[in-house]
């Protein structure tokens, strides 16, 4: 795909030649010369030390995130085993761990199966995964279901972020800006303000932006995918007393964009990053969240009260086909076009917790508060001429109106309000047996209910229901031979809530699926050894599914929806690890092996063969679509699951110099890998079949001896791989099929300054 096989193995071997499978990526700076960091994680709601902590963790410092250029969440998945972000384009970011995600980004009620935590917070919209990182302290991924502390929605993992917030340590900050290929450029600082012996502030800023990722002939300035991007934290810090605390922060996040950075795989163009689209498609996406701490250390406890208020809001008019009219009309028979695409949520969370450590027994207990009201309205038009049709879309039209906009091409219309409610109680316990073994168990009551009103095509808003109740936990035991090194054992459950979907009137699939729920069985080590210049962390899991979460099309068109699938599994292998090698060198690496299976009959209609079906026929609703649509159900007992690669690896080689009265100069490449893997349930091969994948980056930095300045220069995808980084299939009428192709390669140059 224009890069020769040698240029793409130039790289791999080198990176191969550093490092076979292990590394984390974590990974701060040496803590004292030549000794491995450590490294403290708060993935279960207190601070343990990674190599003591009997979960699969990937922890990736401000450090790494910097040199690795992950600006986003969907830049993680080269540094976790087995993870995968898709881009959905106009859609929510789906993150799967282990397999499991969230194919439900059509619907505004299905639910992420992986939990993403701020500061302590949960992070109720997918919407804000959008938002660009600002001011991390840490990163750490959570592989497996955490259906205790972290609870609903992490049936497949975690990502659990740390910001820098105010402290009570001096006045501090920093500034940087960066420049680089296709009008890169980021300008971001930092400062921490002392306002009083007990009360400080912190505050954070951020402007990123850039020229789109793809030619876009069609398009007025010739791009798409260009984006400008604000966040903007704020953070108060009052202590009155040592063992009183109360930490507010506030976050704001504004993304603008020209379309997105996707185009269709069945696109004329020659070029693969270039789009065909002449659909003029300005994205707005807004996160707004507001939280705050309450902490006080008892004597033998401390309490804490999390609260925040969260806002998001997509306006995403987005283009079924993403091609040119004329292409379009060719291949699907319709130009189709969604001018409005508006999804919205605002979230309540209040969040209380107790936890003790130190003596026999470390514990938690807690209790968990949800609510989200949500907002979805979608307008979809499929024109046969070829000349475009004004639109004009009415939110509440009479008869009469109803019949002109049928005639200007309306295809599907719905509006929805809807409200989450869920509350959880939990507790978890780790008793120290001996110096040698330690016995965790933990529970976690939810209780989750999801209310929609719906109105589709004008009709009146039908009430629709989802709710459960459910008890998850897991229990683990660790045992430590030698000093550095733990083996564990561990069987975990956890749940993804059910939801509802926008089919009144469907024949096969229901109005409403059921909650997620899996069994998990995981076996680990976790070792540092040659003087603590070596750790190697390894897990071999299987995770046993109930009711997974599916998408198909219904007999009916447009009527499908989310689903539920009776049983299925998914087990592989994990590693990772770090190495300190003589004269300042040093390796990270990751590996993974996975393979999954649906173990039951079940059966499901590709969206892809329903719109060959209903073009053969003349178009949906002509006759024989339906009876033909109804035969082409498939059976998909023996199928793999979605975004399961049979392999994932990445690494990087790290060298550090200290230049005799100069300075320090750092260096460091790093690559990533993934075999290939099934986009879709239906494992389709004409639309599943994802290729392989390898990105590449560099990184220089130089810190001189005297002064705070520092400058980088950095190279981001070496290779200019131009593979698919993920695919987005459309789960409903149209089909089309939608490539998010690897950012292309970016010379950035950038200085800074820390004082």
């Amino acid at each position: 795909m224009g890069r020769t096989h040698a240029k793409r193995a130039s790289i791999a071997a080198l990176l191969s030649s550093a490092a076979f499978a292990f590394g984390v990526p974590a990974c701060a700076q040496t803590g004292t010369e030549g000794v491995l960091e450590d490294i403290v994680v708060t993935a279960q709601r207190t601070e343990t030390n990674l190599q003591k902590t009997p979960i699969a963790i990937t922890a990736l410092s401000a450090e790494t995130l910097q040199k690795a250029d992950i600006r986003s969440v969907v830049d993680l998945d080269r540094h976790v085993p087995g993870m995968i972000v898709q881009s959905g384009g106009a859609f929510p970011l789906n993150v799967t761990i282990r397999g499991i995600g969230y194919d439900g980004l059509q619907n505004n009620s299905s639910q992420p199966g992986v939990a993403f935590v701020e500061n302590g917070v949960y992070i109720a919209s997918p919407i804000n995964l959008t938002s660009s990182f600002l001011d991390l302290a840490q990163m750490e991924v959570l592989r497996g279901p955490q259906g205790t502390v972290n609870g609903q929605n992490a049936d497949g993992g975690a990502i659990n972020a740390t910001t820098r917030l105010a402290t009570l340590d001096g006045l501090h900050g920093e500034g940087e800006a960066s420049y680089g290929s296709y009008e890169y450029n980021r300008q971001r600082g930092a400062a921490n303000i002392p306002i009083a012996d007990t009360l400080a502030a912190r505050f954070a800023l951020q402007h990123e932006g850039h020229e789109g990722w793809l030619r876009a002939p069609n398009q007025m300035d010739g791009r798409s995918g260009t984006q400008d991007t604000w966040s903007v934290r704020g953070s108060l810090l009052w202590q009155p007393v040592e063992r009183f605390s109360i930490t507010l922060w506030g976050e704001y996040f504004d993304l603008d964009a020209n379309g997105p950075s996707v185009r269709n795989l069945l696109d004329p163009i020659g070029d693969v990053r270039a789009t065909g689209n002449d659909s003029y498609l300005p994205q707005k996406t807004r996160s707004r969240i507001v939280a705050g701490t309450l902490k006080y250390d008892f004597d033998f406890a401390t309490l804490k009260a999390i609260s925040s208020y969260q806002s998001a809001r997509a306006n995403a008019p987005n283009s079924g086909d993403m091609l040119a009219r004329a292409d379009a009309l060719a291949i699907y028979g319709v130009k189709d076009e969604e001018p409005i695409y508006v999804r919205s949520a605002k979230s309540y969370t209040e969040e209380i917790n107790l936890a003790h450590s130190g003596g026999p027994v470390d514990w938690i207990i807690g209790g968990f508060f949800l609510r989200t009201d949500e907002y979805q309205h979608l307008y979809e038009t499929q024109q046969t001429s070829a000349v475009p049709i004004p639109v004009t879309p009415i939110l509440f039209p009479t008869p009469a109106e109803q019949g002109a906009l049928f005639g200007q091409g309306l295809a599907f219309v719905s509006v929805a309000d809807a409200r989450r409610t869920s509350y959880a109680a939990y507790g978890q316990a780790t008793w120290h047996a001996s110096e040698q073994v330690r016995l965790t168990g933990g529970l976690r009551w939810s209780s989750d209910k999801y209310n929609s009103n719906t109105s589709v095509f004008f009709n009146p808003a039908v009430p629709l229901e989802s709710k459960f109740k459910k008890l998850t936990g897991k229990a683990v035991v660790e045992y430590e031979p030698l000093t550095g090194k733990t083996v564990y054992a561990s069987f975990a459950t956890g749940v993804k809530p059910g939801g509802t979907n926008l089919n009144p009137g469907a024949l096969n699939v229901p109005t409403g699926f059921a909650h997620e729920f899996v069994r998990a069985y995981e076996l680990g080590l976790k070792s540092e050894f040659a003087d603590r210049k070596v750790r190697l962390n390894l897990s071999a899991f299987y995770n046993d599914y109930r009711n997974y979460q599916a998408p198909s099309e219904d007999t009916l068109p447009f009527h499908g929806g989310q689903t539920n699938i009776p049983k299925s599994y998914i087990y592989g292998i994990e590693a990772e690890g770090s190495v300190i090698l003589p004269a300042g060198f040093r390796i990270n690496a990751t590996a993974a092996w996975m393979k999954s299976r649906v173990d039951a009959d079940f059966f499901v209609l590709d969206p892809q063969k329903s719109f060959l079906i209903d073009r053969a026929n003349g178009g949906p609703f002509q006759g024989l679509d339906i009876p033909q649509r109804a035969a082409a159900f498939q059976n998909v007992n023996g199928n793999e699951l979605p975004r399961v690669p049979r392999f994932t690896a990445s690494a990087s080689l790290e060298k550090s110099t200290d230049i005799a009265g100069a300075g320090v100069l750092d260096l460091h490449i790093d690559g990533s890998y993934r075999s290939r893997y099934k986009a879709r349930l239906f494992n389709n091969p004409l639309v599943d079949n994802v290729g392989t994948y390898f990105v590449a980056n560099f990184n220089a930095r130089f810190q001189p001896e005297k002064g705070a300045w520092y400058v980088e220069f950095q190279v981001t995808n070496l290779t200019n791989s131009d593979d698919v980084a993920s695919r987005f299939p459309d789960n409903f009428e149209l089909g089309a099929v939608y490539d998010f192709i690897a950012p292309p390669r970016q010379f950035i140059g950038r200085v800074g300054v820390k004082f």
